[in-house]
């Protein structure tokens, strides 16, 4: 999904496992994605968030994806970014991935158009 999303906005991605959180520094706009992993986000995503800097002023857009039910992942996520001062303008989510099978998700992107042509 995130790749997804890169190429609808040309904008880089970013692998939050090896990625230092001061990346976002540079960037007006956080677009951050997890898997549901216990019906939270990702321990590697929530590390990330914790890790992240003050985001005073810095549009964030969240996803996921997901098998069955997503939990308390966007809960756990704006929470912790808006604590941080993240402003949360979108939150997408994709159900029934399967690693064996692509996924559709122009749903998710046309959610996400609707916000850059605001």
């Amino acid at each position: 999904m995130a790749e997804a999303i890169s190429d609808l906005l040309k904008a880089p991605t970013f692998d939050l496992a090896s990625s230092e959180p001061s990346v976002v520094e540079n960037y007006d706009l956080l677009i951050l994605g997890t898997p549901v992993e216990g019906f939270r986000p990702a321990k590697e995503t929530a590390a990330f968030v914790e890790r992240l800097p003050k985001g005073e002023g810095k549009k964030t857009i969240l996803f996921c994806t997901y098998i069955l039910w997503k939990g308390f992942t966007f809960r756990a996520l704006t929470n912790k970014l808006s604590s941080k001062g993240y402003e949360i303008i979108l939150k997408v989510s994709k159900k029934g991935m399967k690693p064996d099978k692509p996924a559709d998700f122009t749903e998710s992107l046309d959610e996400i158009k609707k916000v850059f042509e605001k």
